[in-house]
C-alpha cells in the first residue's frame, strides 16, 4: 500500500510540474525549458534574451490596460451562476475589456474598459449576442430560446 501511495504521488508531482512547465514555456524555446531547474524558475524569470516568461508578461498588459480603463455599470438581465459566466465570458477576450463582474443579486455588470476600442453600445450588444438583454439592447429571441431553462429570466417589454 505505501508503495502504492508513494507511486502516486510521484505521479502527481510530475503531472503538476509538466502542466507548470508546459504554461510557463509558451514562447520559449521547449528544449531550454525543459532544462531549467524548476517550473517556478522557468515562470518567474527572464529567459536568455532578457525578456519576461508569458506569465508575468500578461499580467503586465492587464496591469496596462487597467490604468487607462473607464468603469460603468449596465444593467444586464439574468438569474444564476451559469448566467454569470455566460455574461463574463462573452467579454472575456474582447480587446479594450480590462474586466468584468456580473451581479447575480443586483443583475449588474461591472466593466472596465478602454473607451479608445470598445464603447458600452459595443459591451451590450457582446452580452446580447450570447442571449441576455440590457435595457438598451435586446437578445436574439433564437438565441434566448437556446439559454438553459434556469438561465431563461423574464425578459423586459421591447
Amino acid at each position: 500500500m505505501k508503495h502504492l501511495m508513494m507511486t502516486l504521488a510521484l505521479l502527481l508531482a510530475g503531472a503538476l510540474s509538466l502542466q507548470a512547465q508546459k504554461a510557463c514555456c509558451s514562447g520559449k524555446d521547449k528544449a531550454a525549458c525543459a532544462k531549467e531547474a524548476s517550473a517556478k524558475a522557468a515562470c518567474c524569470d527572464k529567459n536568455k534574451d532578457g525578456a519576461a516568461c508569458a506569465k508575468t508578461e500578461g499580467t503586465a498588459k492587464k496591469a496596462s490596460l487597467n490604468a487607462d480603463a473607464v468603469t460603468a455599470e449596465i444593467r444586464i438581465y439574468g438569474n444564476c451562476g451559469m448566467c454569470k459566466r455566460t455574461i463574463e465570458g462573452a467579454l472575456k477576450e474582447v480587446e479594450g475589456v480590462a474586466s468584468a463582474n456580473w451581479d447575480v443579486k443586483s443583475g449588474m455588470l461591472t466593466v472596465a474598459y478602454l473607451p479608445g476600442k470598445i464603447n458600452e453600445n459595443d459591451i451590450k450588444a457582446k452580452v446580447a449576442a450570447v442571449g441576455y438583454d440590457s435595457d438598451t439592447h435586446r437578445a436574439p429571441d433564437e438565441v434566448y430560446s437556446a439559454l438553459h431553462a434556469c438561465c431563461q429570466y423574464e425578459r423586459p417589454r421591447s
